[in-house]
């Protein structure tokens, strides 16, 4: 088989073949680089509109509190309602921290369930050691120890 005027043979192409797999590599590398950027671009641009609308929020629950004083204040004295209104969100606030307490308290940070596997790996780890300390001092009774006479080979 002949080559063709211009083409390159298989050896030439291998030889190549190196270069190419870098420059693909850092292509890749580049590409992969600017899609991270551009996503995380994304990402702060929607927590910058989460954080816009948690604003707008907290001043919505402020008219929400003066709506229900000013609601109670037509049955009782004003400063009666406020209290009432702001004893509710005293109660909802220790309900609140009651509960967040209770579910620090009931997640154990301890990795139980790696610990256990941990502990079974050790102890196959020892297995293996005494066992294999076992079948060395079986093997060494016929060979020669270090400054002892024996056939060397």
């Amino acid at each position: 088989m002949s080559r063709r005027k211009g083409e390159l043979g298989t050896f030439e192409l291998l030889a190549r073949l190196p270069h190419q797999i870098i420059t693909l590599a850092k292509i890749e590398f580049e590409n992969a680089k600017r899609e991270v950027v551009s996503k995380a671009k994304q990402a702060g641009i929607g927590l910058g509109a989460i954080v816009v609308a948690l604003f707008f929020l907290f001043f919505m629950l402020q008219a929400l509190l003066i709506a229900a004083v000013a609601a109670l204040a037509l049955v009782w004295p004003w400063w009666l309602a406020a209290l009432t209104v702001a004893g509710a969100f005293l109660l909802l606030a220790a309900a609140a921290i009651l509960g967040g307490v209770w579910l620090i308290k009931r997640g154990n940070p301890m990795p139980a369930e790696t610990l256990g596997r941990l502990e079974g790996d050790a102890a196959v780890l020892a297995e293996v050691r005494i066992n294999s300390d076992a079948d060395t001092a079986k093997s060494r009774e016929g060979m020669p120890q270090v400054n002892e006479e024996g056939n060397w080979r």
